[in-house]
């Protein structure tokens, strides 16, 4: 079956100028063509009309993980004791975010980390069709030591062996990617925000056994020497990078390596809360340097997505942050669609409305260049050629 989509506004490809009046059709769960202005719709068995609409790619969600909120009003608690709850009330919890990733226009979502494995079955679950959620491209448990951050006692990962088999029992049960550690974090124990808590070895075989297989490495990493090590080590994506120095800007820029950033944790009003007095000066060392940093990254040509990190369904305001960054209005939407897809090495499948592309998109009452905040006012999700929500 055949459904032609009309639009007022259509933003095929983010970066790109959009086409007033533009139209794109799709069978089945994929686009067969996308028409410009004046050019005649072709037949088809149903008509999607949005022509008092925007319409783009839906959003992709660079890092969060589904099971973890900073503004858990059910049941309030910080993120480090949320990784030690049960199973299966996490993958309750995952079902509930999911859902709202999904109605704020994010179709896809990277999972930076779960424990007990429940990315994999949050995955099988929304592809089967049991849930609506994002589709997930997993990472698995942590692969962190025993001090490192995330820690929980499930996975540790000590020394080369240990990382090793952490990584295999990830890509055994189907990781896209593997996520390390490369710094402690604003709600980490005693590792602070410069200190590494993985060797270089450790590093390594990560990324040789994820290569292994045609996978890749993110890393969690704020700054300090974790920086150097990640990219010394092979590491693809620097996730957070909100401590990067100068000099590590442009060893990040000539490796080509990608930084995730995440502003909701820190600035957000559902963001990090009610920290001890150590966790809130890590939270307001980066707050007074992440904006200069993303900004300088931004100059030198650094290639960068975004993420949520436990914020749902809070991809607009990570555009409007990056915006305050002096990023234009064209860069922030290519973030938070063709770039992240890129970062994501899902670009064949997703990131644009382009023929061959799975048929994701969102409906907006507005036109997010001239506002961003037009991302909040979608009108209607669509994932697969399905409609979400």
């Amino acid at each position: 079956m055949s459904t032609l989509v009309k639009t007022g506004l259509l933003h095929a490809c983010a970066g790109a100028s959009p086409a007033l009046g533009g139209w794109f059709l799709f069978s089945g769960e994929r686009i067969d063509a996308v028409g410009l202005p004046g050019e005649p719709c072709p037949p088809a068995d149903d008509v999607l009309d949005f022509s008092d609409c925007s319409v783009m790619p839906g959003l992709i969600d660079g890092h969060t993980h589904f099971s973890l909120s900073h503004s858990d009003e059910i049941d309030p608690m910080p993120v480090m004791r949320q990784l030690g709850e049960p199973g299966p009330r996490k993958i309750c919890k995952a079902i509930m975010y999911a859902g709202e990733h999904l109605r704020a226009g994010v179709t896809t979502v990277r999972g930076m980390g779960e424990d007990d494995f429940i990315d994999f079955d949050l995955k099988a679950a929304i592809a089967a069709g049991y849930i609506d959620g994002p589709r997930v491209s997993p990472a698995g448990a942590f692969i962190s030591p025993t001090h490192g951050h995330g820690q929980t006692g499930q996975t540790v990962s000590d020394g080369v062996e240990g990382t090793r088999k952490n990584c295999r029992v990830n890509l055994a049960k189907g990781a896209d990617l593997l996520k390390v550690f490369g710094s402690g974090g604003v709600v980490s124990g005693q590792a602070g925000l410069g200190y590494c808590t993985s060797t270089l070895a450790e590093l390594r075989v990560a990324v040789e056994e994820a290569a292994a297989l045609g996978k890749y490495v993110a890393a969690h990493v704020h700054g300090g020497p974790g920086i150097d090590l990640c990219l010394e080590a092979g590491v693809r994506s620097l996730e957070h990078a909100t401590l990067c120095t100068d000099e590590q800007i442009e060893r990040v820029a000539a490796a080509g390596a990608w930084v995730t950033v995440t502003f909701s944790p820190l600035s957000h009003p559902s963001g990090l809360r009610g920290l001890d007095p150590l966790k809130q000066s890590r939270l307001e060392a980066i707050r007074r340097t992440y904006y200069a940093v993303v900004g300088k990254m931004l100059a030198r040509g650094v290639k960068m997505c975004m993420g949520t990190d436990g914020v749902h369904g809070a991809m607009w305001f990570e555009a409007a942050e990056m915006e305050k960054c002096g990023a234009t209005r064209r860069q922030c939407l290519e973030f938070i669609t063709r770039r992240a897809a890129e970062s994501c090495r899902m670009e064949n499948d997703i990131g644009t409305i382009a023929p061959g592309k799975y048929a994701d998109f969102i409906a907006l009452r507005g036109d997010p260049l001239e506002d961003l905040a037009h991302l909040r006012s979608v009108a209607a999700v669509y994932q697969g050629g399905a409609r979400k929500g």
